[in-house]
């Protein structure tokens, strides 16, 4: 009775996360990889909607390393369930961490097939267009100047500044919302960027197979 929710449950999760997969900025050739336009910092984001809560962003090293830490109750449908997680980016591995169960998932991000350094960019960019994305507009979020990218398909809008999405909004038979209410240009705790002890894991879904069920709607 819970699949149809369910599926809808994942695919939107699945977009409020689409830019931990990929990013549009190179940057500077010589650099072998950058996420993000600037180096190290943190961001603080607030959840509204069927998914409510916060989560803290810490990254370094241009988006190479980034760990999110989340509090989110998810309520839909008569379906209610509350988590306490991190996902942690290490290149290109994701590590996703259930703290309730000191439980967590491993997974190859997909955009690392293929990537040759300063072609991430054209790889991003080319990858939202086949998802049904495009630019639609500027916003102004904290005093930054975003891109605002649609995938009207999807019920999905994302502001990106500097490849950081600050504001993601999705509609698809359940609205959520991300929103960032601060962004410090800081040096990170390495400690937050860190797998904890005694976690327990497994093998991941395959997130290339999944990108490709979202971008055929099914």
């Amino acid at each position: 009775m819970l699949n149809h929710p369910n599926q809808t449950i994942m695919k939107t999760l699945l977009l409020t996360n689409l830019f931990l997969l990929f990013s549009f900025f190179s940057g500077n050739p010589e650099q072998e990889f950058k996420r993000y336009g600037i180096k190290s910092g943190i961001i603080e984001y607030e959840l509204s909607g069927a998914q409510s809560g916060k989560e803290t962003v810490y990254f370094d090293d241009w988006g190479y390393r980034e760990a999110k830490y989340s509090e989110t109750e998810l309520s839909f449908g008569g379906f209610s369930q509350k988590t306490k997680t991190i996902t942690i980016l290490e290149g290109k591995m994701i590590y996703s961490i259930d703290l309730a169960t000191n439980t967590g998932t491993k997974m190859e991000n997909p955009m690392f097939a293929g990537f040759e350094g300063d072609d991430m960019q054209q790889m991003g960019e080319q990858m939202m267009k086949q998802l049904g994305g495009e630019k639609t507009g500027t916003e102004t979020i904290l005093d930054k100047t975003c891109d605002v990218w649609e995938i009207k398909q999807m019920g999905s809008k994302t502001s990106v500044w500097k490849s950081i999405p600050l504001k993601t909004e999705v509609n698809m038979g359940m609205q959520m919302s991300i929103t960032a209410v601060s962004i410090e240009e800081v040096d990170v705790p390495q400690e937050k960027l860190k797998i904890p002890e005694g976690i327990t894991f497994k093998e991941g879904a395959d997130l290339s197979e999944m990108m490709k069920k979202l971008k055929g709607g099914n």
